[in-house]
């Protein structure tokens, strides 16, 4: 590949349509514009919901953004300890804190179905690229130290970094110094929610020995299982599968990711954009986070996704799901509920108010988290997967979810 850094213009596409064009100017301004061949679709398959007008077909281009990316591809690229690992990975050709240039050398796989490649490269190795070894070309958005893997398949088996072209079809989460169990944590909340009958990725907890080649500066200090998602974007043979975050949406930049909007405004985007059930859905797998004390169900953390021909969102797979209080014994929810982030003020008057917010139907969200939290406190206390979960932190769990049983009930902690 070339050298990021000598990059000025990159193609975006959406599988193999091409749908513009990021170009970056003088002064480290970054724009982005239509393609007028993908205009004249009125823009299908969908790029974004926040690309597209309220009549119909796509708004103007966005404004250039200074020394920044517009607010929909600064949500592909990783945040924080992941970002920090991936520029020191591509150290020499991607400068720290330079979007572009990160996008520049991630942007062949990145989450859902978008690619970003230097113009006129749409395909495989060619002859301008530079000698190298293959570096790690993912991106994955969030903070938490996880990359996109290979598992083999035959003789051996084990699980490796796509390098180069390649692309991985599992997410690994990696035990954290900070949080223990966390990887255990989320795999039993996982089950759960599979229990509930909500749409939930493969998942495994698999050793850290079963992993090959991972590079030093992704490697983390912490002894534990690692967690093994299945990545619902990729298909069963490795077909891109197109999504976008809540963040993206709203056109909302990653650092505001907590406070760019309230839960009732992605209930009402769904009502509107896939099905009141769809809404509805999202308000079961709410409770489900109070409930459980998931203080980090940010914008990021829920997504839509384009199957088919991508012309139609829905409400994607359930992931990143996990009791946040055993950590933070003082955490609330990630984002405002009725003007509420406090778990213990979660009372129904809260979730009347949020249903007249939403636009959605009082009695159907009131029935939705009783029903949800009925199913929980039936379900939680012989899941086989507690099990794995280690006494203390287990505990700080189901403290949690006997105090909240009752507020969302009607009655009081």
């Amino acid at each position: 590949m070339a050298d990021p850094r000598s990059i000025s213009t990159l193609q975006v596409l959406l599988n193999d349509c091409k749908v513009g064009t990021i170009v970056r100017t003088p002064g480290d301004f970054n724009a982005f514009s239509f393609e007028d061949r993908y205009r004249a679709t009125g823009g299908l398959p969908v790029l974004s919901l926040s690309f597209r007008a309220a009549t119909g077909g796509l708004r103007k281009d966005p404004k250039p953004v200074a020394r920044a990316l517009p607010a929909f591809f600064a949500n592909l690229l990783p945040e924080d300890k992941l970002r920090e690992a991936m520029e020191k990975h591509h150290a020499g050709q991607v400068r720290a804190g330079n979007d572009f240039d990160l996008l520049a050398a991630l942007g062949s796989d990145l989450p859902g179905a978008v690619r970003v490649v230097p113009e006129g490269d749409r395909g495989p190795p060619a002859a301008n690229r530079l000698p190298e070894r293959p570096k790690a070309r993912f991106s994955l958005a969030g903070v938490q130290m996880k990359l996109s893997v290979i598992k083999n398949t035959g003789k051996g088996g084990g699980l490796t970094l796509p390098l180069g072209d390649e692309q991985g079809s599992y997410i690994a989460k990696f035990p954290s110094t900070s949080f223990p169990a966390v990887s255990e944590n989320e795999y039993a909340n996982l089950a759960l929610a599979a229990a509930l009958g909500m749409e939930v990725p493969e998942r495994e907890l698999v050793e850290q020995s079963e992993f090959e080649g991972i590079p030093q500066e992704f490697q983390t200090l912490s002894d534990g299982k690692v967690l093994l998602v299945r990545r619902f974007d990729r298909g069963a043979a490795g077909e891109r599968i197109h999504i976008e975050d809540f963040a993206q949406v709203f056109g909302i930049y990653p650092s505001r990711k907590y406070e760019g909007a309230a839960y009732h405004d992605i209930a009402a985007a769904l009502a509107v954009a896939v099905s009141v059930p769809a809404a509805l859905e999202f308000v079961r797998r709410l409770t489900l986070a109070v409930i459980t004390g998931n203080g980090d169900m940010h914008l990021k953390n829920w997504s839509l996704i384009y199957r088919g021909n991508g012309s139609a969102p829905q409400l994607a797979p359930v992931y990143d799901v996990l009791s946040t209080v055993p950590y933070f014994p003082a955490d609330r929810m990630a984002l405002s509920l009725a003007g509420e982030r406090a778990f213990k003020g979660l009372t129904l008057p809260r979730w009347k108010i949020f249903a007249n917010r939403a636009r959605l139907p009082e009695a159907a969200v009131l029935n939705t988290v009783a029903e949800t939290v009925e199913r929980v406190d039936q379900l939680w206390w012989t899941l086989p997967e507690r099990a794995v979960i280690p006494e203390k932190v287990l505990e700080r769990i189901d403290a949690h979810v006997r105090s909240m049983i009752p507020v969302l009930a009607g009655g009081s902690a």
